[in-house]
């Protein structure tokens, strides 16, 4: 209980502290006891506690200072829920799926904060003192959103409409490329928004997870070379390496080649990608000990991927047809050969006394529709998948024996809905041994032609298991081929995907 000196005291103006600091007070009070909590409990605590007592705070410059340290506790925390987003398995497990909404609920809010803290500044027009501010507060929701929308890719999710269309509103409440140039304080703006746009253009949901971080890297280097104008229709053939965005749509924006007939573009941005080809083809054709800017840290076949999305050459070779037939999946490279070599799934009930003892659990997929070199197919049932995009997986339609070896290609998750996208890599694949490491045997998967890459065949091994220019002995049909490793198609920490030369028998 208070003592009579106490209420005393308290009754005076002068003895309480004023109401602005009173709300500091409670925000930093909240914020220390986040410090032995789980990074879950911490998220749930800053989204549904700490910043809603923030953005009640009426002074900018307190509600901006005390947002910041919410901010520095969110890093903390973040990395955590997005690692055991990016590992688990897909569809997302329930335990993991409610981690993805705490972690996306976190991220929303400081966005929709700092927004709030420039808006509130950009209505007072004449006020130049808050200029800082204003750039500071666009600048950090610009960052939070981008980082909601690669929560979002970590998981093969589309990032959602409205935070397309904020990020457009920030930048245009920051920036205007018919008006004034830039400067300091809006120039880091352009860049955040050009670096969110390029690396959506790559498609996320076409690369392996673990390719994520170092793709965002490259797109946050490579933004400083893009070009943002206001569109100007021309009457010739536009470049294929130019962007269209409308930022009244809640999309990133199209290749310029790929918008359909009749599309208006009014208000619209483009983003001229040619210097950012450019500067890739710096680092694809650099010389040992050169020095070049960018200096992109990834490897050739990243830096190529990078090119051909950023050069607006990602269109579909094939229209497809649709049906809806089922079929059984199997994931991982492993797992494949484990499936192509004894368990082939046919409906005979002789045939079950041939298979071998299987360790992997095939998962059921609907064929959603089907073009010349690959298939659409969507989750029906099954375990939950750990394959990323650039993974191999083998599909065999019901009520055949035949089976389809693919390269995921595309993935897309939407909740309760899971989509890959494969492409069919060879009409006739067999399980053959070779050499690993110049030691031993280890199986491997023989591709005897690949249509889509030329009039060769192909070897898709365990990483680091051969090397291009090594010379192999194949037996298979009953032959027995001399082959030697040419160049790597493709490749990721599980697995080499190799063109194969022929050599005299």
């Amino acid at each position: 209980m208070n003592s009579p000196l106490q209420l005393f005291r308290d009754l005076l103006p002068f003895s309480s502290l004023p109401a602005e600091q009173q709300a500091a007070s409670k925000v930093r009070g909240l914020l220390e006891t986040l410090a032995g909590g789980t990074a879950a409990e911490g998220a749930i605590a800053l989204s549904n506690r700490v910043i809603p007592t923030i953005v009640r705070q009426t002074n900018l410059h307190m509600r901006f200072k005390l947002l910041e340290e919410a901010r520095q506790e969110a890093e903390r925390l973040l990395p955590t829920l997005e690692a055991d987003i990016e590992r688990a398995a897909l569809p997302l497990p329930k335990k993991v799926a409610q981690l993805a909404l705490e972690a996306d609920n976190l991220i929303k809010s400081l966005a929709m904060a700092y927004y709030g803290i420039s808006r509130d500044i950009g209505k007072l027009q004449q006020d130049n003192a808050q200029s800082p501010v204003f750039h500071r507060a666009i600048l950090r929701a610009m960052g939070a959103i981008s980082r909601r929308q690669q929560l979002a890719y970590r998981a093969y999710a589309a990032p959602s409409s409205s935070s397309w269309i904020l990020l457009h509103e920030l930048y245009q409440m920051a920036c205007d490329p018919a008006a004034k140039p830039l400067n300091g304080e809006t120039a880091p703006v352009e860049l955040h928004y050009l670096s969110a746009l390029l690396f959506a253009f790559v498609e996320p949901n076409k690369l392996p997870r673990s390719e994520l971080n170092a793709v965002i890297k490259c797109t946050q280097q490579l933004a400083a070379y893009a070009v943002i104008s206001e569109y100007q229709p021309a009457p010739d053939q536009p470049p294929e390496s130019c962007f269209l965005v409308r930022p009244s749509e809640g999309c990133p924006g199209l290749a310029l080649r790929r918008l359909p007939e009749g599309v208006t573009a009014l208000g619209a941005l483009l983003i001229d990608c040619q210097p950012v080809i450019g500067a890739i083809d710096r680092n694809l054709l650099r010389t040992p000990g050169k020095t070049i800017q960018p200096d992109l840290d990834a490897p050739p076949a990243m830096l190529q991927t990078l090119r051909i999305a950023l050069g607006g050459k990602g269109a579909r070779r094939y229209s497809r047809t649709r049906f809806r037939p089922r079929g059984d999946l199997v994931g991982g490279l492993e797992s494949v050969i484990e499936f192509i070599d004894g368990n082939v799934f046919t409906r005979r009930a002789v045939d079950a006394a041939c298979r071998n003892e299987a360790h992997f659990s095939p998962s059921e997929w609907s064929l959603i529709d089907e073009s010349p070199d690959g298939f659409r197919v969507r989750f029906i049932k099954g375990d939950k998948w750990k394959v990323g995009a650039g993974d191999i997986v083998a599909l065999q339609p019901r009520e055949s024996s035949k089976i389809h070896v693919c390269l995921v290609r595309r993935i897309a998750n939407g909740g309760s809905r899971l989509e890959l996208g494969l492409q069919m890599l060879s009409p006739q694949v067999s399980v053959v041994e070779v050499p690993a490491n110049g030691s031993g045997l280890q199986r491997a998967i023989f591709l005897h032609s690949l249509p889509a890459y030329g009039k060769f065949a192909g070897i898709v091994a365990h990483a680091g298991q051969l090397t291009a220019g090594q010379e192999i002995e194949l037996k298979s049909t009953g032959r027995t081929l001399h082959r030697q490793i040419g160049k790597c198609i493709e490749a990721n920490e599980g697995l080499e995907f190799f063109a194969l030369d022929p050599l005299p028998n």
